[in-house]
């Protein structure tokens, strides 16, 4: 190849290039519609309801939020609809909470909505997911008076803090990757509209891309133990050790798992060992004049032990019975199975689980107890 035919071909290139530059359309940033919350609602087994709510920035706008709803087969072409409606460009890259109407969860619609988004280049792994009871389109549309931009409501209720550690918190790459993933079933916390706020009313249990149970806001706790997360939400326990009715709660420190398994799959039984740390806040029970000494702190402390032990134990009882793990139990006897790992030898070893479980409460301070 001629050095006169090298840069006659590179001219070319970069008069084309440069062609192209001039001819890309620039969008104002008045024209475009940032979408905060996409919200799916149920319609039959061929078509959704798709909802979007959009922060309105302008001063001159009289709501803070445009909210559009189209029918739809296709989360794509939904999305092109919208944009038909509105007059501005739709855009993802500022989505930040998708909700879930109940119904279309439990049909097993989700994992192929949120796949469509989360291959979505515009979208970050932190886009949170909720499911919604009853109406997705409803609770976006709905009027919170002492409460900011819906957008940044929800954004706020669904973050992760201290607080509401107990969801568990799940974004968008938590889901699609428990979804795909052979030793997990996804988790997703529950909301619900009521008078002027929405609140989180538990958690959901997916089985085979489908809503299968929803648990309490304790037993997602234990999920997230048992994950071995270090820190996490305060733990309120109704004790029933022989001293009547009793009620503690205690801000956790800190906590501590380990798991050892038998690794047999025809038998298989596991061995964890909890070890929680954390301030007695509140107590109410016959003992409550009596916490002033060591030893009646760790007669509490072991009947703290055996009222965890038993709270697991039954929870875990429960997740036998429906096949489910969203904790991830069975990675303790995948890593030793020399062959491919699937959803049904999950279950198997789910259902079929022996479980040894020894909790250990160090009650560090009683706090502002009487």
């Amino acid at each position: 190849m001629s050095r006169n035919f090298l840069l006659a071909t590179i001219f070319l290139v970069i008069t084309f290039l440069a062609g192209c530059s001039g001819r890309e359309v620039k969008i104002p940033l008045e024209g475009v519609g940032m979408v905060g919350i996409m919200a799916f609602d149920y319609i039959d087994g061929h078509t959704m309801k798709l909802s979007v709510a959009i922060p309105q920035y302008s001063p001159d706008a009289k709501e803070t939020t445009q909210i559009f709803t189209v029918s739809t087969d296709l989360v794509s072409k939904g999305i092109v609809d919208i944009e038909a409606l509105s007059d501005k460009k739709i855009v993802l890259n500022q989505l930040r909470v998708v909700l879930i109407n109940e119904e279309f969860a439990r049909e097993g619609n989700v994992e192929k909505a949120i796949r469509h988004l989360y291959r979505n280049a515009e979208l970050g792994n932190k886009v949170l997911l909720a499911v919604v009871k009853e109406n997705g389109e409803e609770l976006i549309r709905a009027k919170y008076p002492d409460k900011p931009n819906i957008n940044f409501y929800l954004n706020d209720l669904l973050l992760p803090t201290i607080n509401t550690a107990f969801n568990p918190n799940t974004n968008i790459h938590d889901f699609m990757y428990t979804m795909t993933n052979p030793v997990f079933d996804p988790i997703m916390p529950v909301i619900e509209k009521k008078e002027g706020h929405v609140e989180i009313k538990g958690v959901a249990l997916f089985k085979d891309k489908h809503m299968y149970e929803t648990i309490t806001h304790n037993e997602a706790l234990i999920i997230q133990a048992l994950q071995g997360q270090k820190k996490l939400a305060p733990l309120v326990l109704d004790l029933d050790q022989g001293h009547g009715k009793e009620k503690v709660m205690i801000d956790l420190i800190k906590s501590k798992v380990k798991m050892k398994s038998n690794k047999s799959m025809n038998s298989p039984k596991l061995t964890i060992k909890l070890k929680i740390a954390g301030t007695l806040s509140e107590y109410r029970g016959e003992r409550e004049k009596k916490l002033v000494s060591l030893d009646d702190i760790t007669k509490l402390e072991n009947d703290i032990d055996k009222q965890i032990e038993k709270d697991i134990d039954q929870f875990l009882g429960k997740l036998k019975e429906l096949k489910i793990d969203p904790i991830g139990l069975s990675e303790n006897f995948r890593m030793y199975y020399d062959g491919q790992w699937t959803k049904e030898k999950k279950e198997q070893i789910i259902s079929n689980l022996e479980i040894d479980i020894e909790v250990t409460t160090s009650i560090v301070s009683t706090g502002t107890l009487d």
